[in-house]
């Protein structure tokens, strides 16, 4: 599938799952001159292949006006060879346990351990800023799933559709444990 089209269907796939709302979060995926990402305020629902930006190496908008979230997805690329394809949503999920203080390496089903591995914790840094871009794509070097505090969740993979399954995955497992401390809760109030 052409890189634009398999964008614009996995940002739309994000969408219908509940991931991506309105012109919120960002994907992108590598091209051998750049990366195409998501422009800046459009619904990621209905995206057409012609609504994407293009970025070069050089950091030069190509084409479009892409999301204000693009530094961080240039400097994950430059840094990571890796990195075919980044996924930024805000799970609704994942940000409430975020909020809770949950740290993300204590998951009660084994997929946590298992497929996620080592998931990393941004402390909140400014969305859109330079500190904010630097401190992702060094934590990008050696996690494929990161906590932005108080803002969202990044994966990437090496492939878009491996970025989209570790963003489902996230958000089922932050699913699983917010229900299992709300039972438990419900559970303690009834002793």
């Amino acid at each position: 599938m052409e890189k634009p089209r398999e964008l614009c269907f996995f940002t739309k796939y994000l969408s219908e799952k509940g991931l991506i709302s309105g012109s919120e979060g960002n994907v992108s995926v590598r091209d051998k001159e750049g990366f195409w990402i998501t422009p800046s305020g459009k619904i990621k629902e209905i995206l057409k292949p012609e609504d994407l930006s293009f970025v070069d190496w050089n950091g030069q908008f190509i084409k479009g006006k892409p999301s204000s979230e693009w530094g961080m997805h240039y400097r994950i690329y430059l840094s990571n060879s890796l990195a075919q394809a980044i996924v930024h949503t805000h799970p609704v999920f994942t940000l409430v346990l975020n909020y809770c203080g949950f740290d993300f390496k204590s998951f009660s089903h084994f997929e946590g351990k298992y497929l996620l591995k080592d998931i990393k914790v941004l402390p909140y840094l400014e969305p859109g800023s330079s500190e904010l871009w630097e401190f992702a794509s060094n934590l990008a070097k050696n996690s494929k799933v990161i906590i932005l505090s108080n803002h969202g969740a990044l994966t990437w993979g090496e492939s878009l559709e491996e970025a989209v399954n570790l963003t489902l995955i996230l958000e089922k497992l932050c699913k699983i444990e917010y229900l299992k401390m709300k039972l438990e809760v419900g559970y303690e109030s009834k002793i």
